[in-house]
C-alpha cells in the first residue's frame, strides 16, 4: 500500500513578513526612446514568506503597477516599510501602485505568501504588461519529469532524505562492508527522519546541504557488528569520499568560511552552462557556469529539489533520483533567450556493488540551448566516522592526496597513504562524461563568467583577464595562492601550465590519455606540490533541442581491506540480457577484459562456466590464474589482463557467461555475468539480415516494460546492395510503419546498428501478448525479418494527490455552521491502477488529524491523539498544542472517524493495463470541514494539519 501525505493548509489570518536583499540592473536605451522595463531578479523562500526583488529601469514615469489574482498574497506593510507609505498606493486587494522616483535605486524587495499559488503581473503606468510570474508552483512542476504514468507509477516521491544499502561482502575473518548511496551529507540522511525541505535552507549565500552532490560511501562491521546499526554501532565505521561528507567533527569555525564549513558536501555539486545566457562569456568555448546552491538566482535553482526512490526488478535493490529545475530567468524577457533545464540525477547499484550515478539534462523549456555543456563536480576527501581520515599518530591523511589513473581510459581512482581504503571512479559507461578532468573543484554558490576580457585604455593600458572554473588557468606558488608550509596550492588553484578543470570545451582533460595504470593525473611529475584533489567531469558541447535529454553517467566503488580480502575482479562492458554483446555467427573467441585486485592474497583465479546455471560446472574452466608479490598484494595493486574464450561451437542466438574469483585463501568475489548474442550476417549475392538485438523478447519469453515507452535495438546488414530502402515493422498483422529508409550501405555485408527511441506501445493497454515484425527491404525489392514479443504484467497502484490543499481566510467562533468546502487549485487526486486483471475494487482513505497552530515555538509539542509522530510531515519547529476543533461532512453527513473512504474503483480490474480513476470533482463536492474554537478561544494566525491518502485493497 503506498501513501501519500500532502500538508493541508488553513489560513485564518495572512501574517505580515519584511526582510532585505539586494541585486543589480543591466540596462540599455535606443535613440532618443526612454526605456521602461522591469524584472524578477531573485526569488528567495524565507522562513515565514517569499522574498522577492524586482528589478527595474525607469527613465519616464515612475510608476509600475503590481496586480494578483489573488487578494491577500503581497505584504503590503513590508512594502510601504521598503519604500516608503507615500509611494505604495493600495487600489484594491488585486491592485497596488508604487512610484519608483528614487535616483539612486535600482530594484525593491516585495514579500509574498510562501503557500498560495498566484499570478503576479508587473505593468508599466500605461498599463502595458512588463512581466508576469506564477508564485508557489514550482515545487509541484519540478515532480513531473516523465510523460509516461507508468514510469512514474513505478517511483515514490519521499520528503526525507534516505540512504540506500547495496549487496553485503561477507569477510572471512567474521567482517562485513556494505556500499551505501544518498545525496548530500550522510548525516542528514543517515536516520531517514530528516526532510528534503529542511536542509535546502540558507547558510549565508549558500545551502545547509549541497542536495545536488550525490555521494556513495561504504560501511565497515567488524567481526559482530550490526550494518543495520550505522553509526550508532561503535564496531561499524563510516566511510565516505567528498569533503565534507559526514565530516562534522572536523569543523572548526575560525578556519572555515560559513558556506565552506565541512559538513553539507559544500564545494560538490551538478549544474551547467545556463549562466552564459544571464551573463555571456567573452570567449564561447569558455562558458560561464553557475553553481545549484546560489540563493535566489533562477539559473542556480526554481523552487526545491525533489527525491524518489524504488527498488531495481533486476537488482533487488534501492535507488534514488534527485529532480530539479534551473531557468535562465524567472520570467521571460524581451530580448533575452530563456532557455530552461529540468535535471534528474539516478543513483543505483549493480549486483557487484558498484554505484551508477545517471544524470540526465533535459530541456524543458521553449528555445534551443545553445552550446549546452552539463557539469559534475566533486571536491574529494577520504573521511572516516565523521572526521577526515586520519593516520595512527593523528595526522590528517585523506585531503590533498594524489589521483591516480585505472588505465585504458577507464577513470581514475584515490587512494590513503596507509591503504586504509579506496574509491575509484569509473568513467567507461556507455554514457560516460564527454571529457573529465582530475583536478581542483569549486563552490557551489558562485556564478561566474567563464572568461573575462576587459581591453583597457586602447587594448594597452589596464588590460584585464581572468579565467573562471572549470577554465580556472594554474598560478605560481606566491602565497596568495601556495601554502609554502605544507607545499600545496590552496583550494581551488591549481599549478602554473594546468588548469583546475579544462582549458576550454576543446580541451579533453584526462579522457583518452594513454597513462600508465597508478600514474599521478594533473601531472608528469609524481612529486610535484599537491593540489586540492577534485573530479569534474562534463558532456560534449551540443545544441540541445527543445525536449531531447543529455546524459551523463559513471561508477563509483569504495574497497576497505580489512585484515581479511575478498579479491575484486571489474570486467570492462559486461552487458547484460536486456542489452546484450551483439557477435556475428562464426565469431572463434569471446574477448574478456578487465582488472582484478586482492589486498591480502598474492594468488587468484577467475572460472568460468558458458551456458551453465550449474554450481559443479563453475569451476571447471580457468580463465586467468593471478599472481602478486606482497607489497603488491598490499598496496591492493590492479592488474590488467585481456583473456579469450572458444565459442566456435556456439549458434545463433543469446548466450551467458558466468564468472567469479577466488583467492588462495578461499574469499571469492562476487559472480558477475555476462550476456552476448550471436546473430547472422549478411553474404554476398544473397538478401539482407535484421535482428532485434535488446531488449530480449521471445515467444517463450517477452519483454514485460513497465511503462509506455522503451527503447528498441538492433542490427541490419547487406551483403549486395549499396543502398536498403526501408526498415519497418507490424504489430498483430497491422498497419506495416516505416522508421528508417534510403540507408546507405558504403561497406557491404557489415553490421550496421538500427534504434527505435522511446518506442510508444500506449495504445496496447492491455494484458495481452503482441506480435511485433521488424522487416528489412533492400534496393531490389528482397527482404528479411525478425520477430519481437511483448505483454504488460500486473504492476502497482500510483496514488497521485495535492501537495497542499487550502480552506482560504475563515472566521472562527465557538460555535459554526458555514462548513468549508477545500480548493484543490486544479490540482487531481488521481488513482492509477496497473494491477492485474480481476484484481479487487479499490477504494481511496483519508485520514484527517487535528489542525496545529504553526508556530516557531521549537518547544511546543503534538499531543495528536494516536501519539503517533514518527511519520509525521510537519516540522516539529512548526507545530504548537494549540489546535482548531473541526468537524469533517462527507455528502453532507458528519464523519464520526478521522478515516474514512473518498473514492473508489467500479467493479473488479478490467482487462486496461493502466485504469485511471478521477476522485477529483467528487472530493470538492462531498467534502467539507467545520471549524471552531475552544471555549478559551483561537490565536489567530496559520493551523496546519496532516492528511493521509492510502489505497485499500478492497471497499466494505
Amino acid at each position: 500500500m503506498k501513501t501519500i501525505r500532502p500538508t493541508i493548509l488553513l489560513a485564518c489570518l495572512w501574517l505580515l513578513f519584511s526582510s532585505c536583499f539586494t541585486t543589480t540592473v543591466n540596462a540599455e536605451t535606443t535613440g532618443e526612446n526612454p526605456i521602461t522595463s522591469a524584472d524578477l531578479e531573485t526569488i528567495v523562500e524565507q522562513e515565514n514568506d517569499t522574498e522577492a526583488t524586482i528589478s527595474y529601469v525607469l527613465e519616464d514615469k515612475k510608476n509600475l503597477i503590481l496586480k494578483t489574482d489573488q487578494a491577500a498574497v503581497l505584504n503590503i506593510d513590508a512594502l510601504k516599510e521598503e519604500l516608503g507609505a507615500e509611494k505604495v498606493d493600495q487600489k484594491n486587494e488585486l491592485e497596488t501602485v508604487v512610484t519608483l522616483d528614487d535616483p539612486d535605486a535600482i530594484d525593491f524587495k516585495l514579500h509574498v505568501d510562501k503557500e498560495k499559488p498566484f499570478f503576479l503581473t508587473v505593468l508599466d503606468a500605461d498599463q502595458v504588461e512588463v512581466f508576469k510570474y506564477q508564485f508557489n508552483v514550482e515545487k509541484k512542476v519540478a515532480r513531473s519529469v516523465n510523460d509516461d504514468a507508468a514510469e512514474e507509477a513505478t517511483w515514490t516521491h519521499a520528503e526525507k532524505l534516505r540512504v540506500s544499502k547495496g549487496p553485503i561482502m561477507e569477510h572471512s575473518d567474521g567482517a562485513k562492508t556494505q556500499p551505501i548511496f544518498y545525496f548530500g551529507d550522510y548525516i542528514y540522511a543517515e536516520k531517514g527522519i530528516v526532510k528534503v525541505s529542511s536542509t535546502w535552507v540558507q547558510r549565508r549565500k549558500s545551502r545547509e546541504n549541497s542536495l545536488t552532490s550525490p555521494n556513495t560511501g561504504i560501511i565497515y562491521s567488524e567481526a559482530g557488528g550490526n550494518l543495520d546499526e550505522g553509526s550508532s554501532d561503535p564496531k561499524n565505521h563510516i566511510y565516505t569520499n567528498h569533503y565534507g561528507d559526514n565530516q562534522k567533527k572536523d569543523y572548526d569555525a575560525p578556519l572555515h568560511d560559513e558556506e565552506d564549513l565541512p559538513f553539507g558536501t559544500p564545494t560538490s555539486y551538478t549544474s551547467n552552462n545556463l549562466f552564459n545566457f544571464v551573463v555571456h562569456s567573452n570567449n564561447w568555448l569558455k562558458p560561464g557556469t553557475s553553481g545549484p546552491n546560489k540563493l535566489g538566482k533562477a539559473y542556480a535553482m526554481v523552487g526545491e529539489p525533489a527525491l524518489y526512490y524504488r527498488i531495481n526488478q533486476k537488482t533487488g535493490f534501492e535507488e534514488q533520483r534527485l529532480v530539479y529545475k534551473q531557468r535562465a530567468f524567472y520570467s521571460d524577457k524581451r530580448g533575452k533567450t530563456n532557455p530552461e533545464i529540468t535535471t534528474t540525477i539516478k543513483m543505483s547499484f549493480t549486483r557487484t556493488g558498484r554505484v551508477i550515478t545517471d544524470i540526465s539534462f533535459k530541456n524543458t523549456g521553449k528555445v534551443l540551448f545553445n552550446n549546452f555543456s552539463g557539469f559534475s563536480n566533486h571536491d574529494l576527501s577520504l573521511n572516516k566516522d565523521g572526521k577526515e581520515l586520519q593516520d595512527q599518530r593523528g595526522r590528517k591523511i585523506g585531503n590533498y592526496i594524489p589521483m591516480r589513473s585505472l588505465t585504458n581510459d577507464r577513470g581514475m581512482y584515490i587512494q590513503a597513504p596507509n591503504n586504509e581504503v579506496r574509491t575509484n571512479f569509473y568513467m567507461n559507461h556507455n554514457d560516460g562524461p564527454g571529457t573529465w578532468a582530475a583536478r581542483s573543484a569549486s563552490r557551489s554558490y558562485l556564478a561566474t563568467k567563464g572568461y573575462m576580457y576587459n581591453p583597457g585604455l586602447l587594448g594597452l593600458i589596464g588590460v584585464q583577464k581572468e579565467t573562471y572554473y572549470p577554465w580556472k588557468v594554474g598560478k605560481g606558488q606566491n602565497n596568495f595562492f601556495f601554502d609554502h608550509k605544507t607545499n600545496s596550492y590552496k583550494f581551488p588553484y591549481t599549478p602554473s601550465g594546468k588548469f583546475n578543470a579544462f582549458k576550454d570545451q576543446r580541451d579533453p582533460g584526462d579522457k583518452g590519455k594513454t597513462r600508465a595504470l597508478g600514474t599521478r593525473l594533473g601531472t608528469d611529475n609524481e612529486n610535484d606540490p599537491q593540489w586540492d584533489a577534485g573530479l569534474t567531469m562534463r558532456t560534449a558541447p551540443i545544441d540541445l533541442k527543445v525536449g531531447e535529454t543529455k546524459h551523463l553517467q559513471y561508477g563509483t566503488k569504495t574497497d576497505i581491506p580489512g585484515s581479511n580480502f575478498c579479491p575484486v575482479v571489474e570486467f570492462d562492458g559486461l552487458s547484460y540480457e536486456d542489452f546484450p554483446q551483439v557477435l556475428p555467427v562464426g565469431s572463434r573467441e569471446l574477448t574478456m577484459k578487465g582488472h582484478w585486485y586482492d589486498f591480502d592474497s598474492q594468488k587468484v583465479k577467475i572460472y568460468y562456466a558458458l551456458d551453465s546455471e550449474k554450481p559443479e560446472e563453475l569451476k571447471k574452466n580457468i580463465l586467468l590464474e593471478g599472481t602478486q608479490s606482497k607489497d603488491e598484494a598490499e598496496n591492493g595493486t590492479f592488474h590488467d589482463f585481456t583473456k579469450k574464450i572458444n565459442i566456435s561451437e556456439l549458434e545463433k542466438g543469446l548466450h551467458k557467461v558466468r564468472l567469479i574469483a577466488e583467492d588462495e585463501d578461499g574469499n571469492q568475489s562476487v559472480l558477475q555475468e555476462h550476456n552476448f548474442k550471436l546473430i547472422k550476417k549478411a553474404v554476398a549475392n544473397k538478401g539482407p539480415q535484421i535482428d532485434v538485438t535488446a531488449p530480449l523478447g521471445t515467444k517463450r519469453k517477452p519483454y514485460l516494460p513497465v511503462t509506455d515507452k522503451f527503447d528498441l535495438h538492433g542490427f541490419w546488414s547487406d551483403g549486395k546492395n549499396k543502398m536498403v530502402k526501408s526498415l519497418s515493422y507490424t504489430i498483430d498483422g497491422g498497419e506495416e510503419k516505416t522508421f528508417e529508409s534510403n540507408l546507405q550501405n558504403p561497406k557491404l555485408g557489415q553490421l550496421v546498428a538500427w534504434h527505435i527511441p522511446d518506442f510508444d506501445i500506449s495504445e496496447y493497454n492491455d494484458f495481452q501478448q503482441h506480435r511485433m515484425v521488424l522487416k528489412i527491404t533492400d534496393a531490389e525489392g528482397m527482404t528479411d525479418t525478425d520477430t519481437f514479443y511483448f505483454k504488460h504484467v500486473g504492476g502497482g497502484t500510483h496514488l497521485v494527490a495535492p501537495e497542499e490543499i487550502d480552506f482560504g481566510k475563515v472566521t472562527v467562533a465557538t460555535k459554526s455552521d458555514q462548513a468549508q468546502k477545500p480548493d484543490l487549485k486544479g490540482n487531481k487526486v488521481l488513482l492509477e491502477d496497473f494491477r492485474k486483471e480481476g484484481a479487487t475494487p479499490l477504494g481511496v482513505k483519508l485520514t484527517v488529524r487535528k489542525f496545529y497552530l504553526q508556530t516557531d515555538n521549537p518547544n511546543d509539542g503534538d499531543d495528536e491523539d494516536d501519539g503517533d509522530d514518527s511519520s509525521t510531515t510537519i516540522d516539529p519547529q512548526t507545530r504548537s498544542k494549540e489546535s482548531l476543533v473541526h468537524g469533517v461532512l462527507w455528502d453532507g453527513q458528519p464523519v464520526a472517524s478521522k478515516s474514512f473512504i473518498v473514492g473508489r474503483t467500479e467493479g473488479a480490474k478490467d482487462s486496461q493495463w493502466r485504469q485511471t480513476t478521477d476522485l477529483s470533482s467528487e472530493i470538492e463536492k462531498k467534502l467539507k470541514i467545520n471549524f471552531w474554537s475552544k471555549e478559551s478561544g483561537a490565536t489567530p494566525g496559520k493551523y496546519v494539519s496532516r492528511w493521509t491518502w492510502s489505497t485499500v485493497d478492497s471497499v466494505q
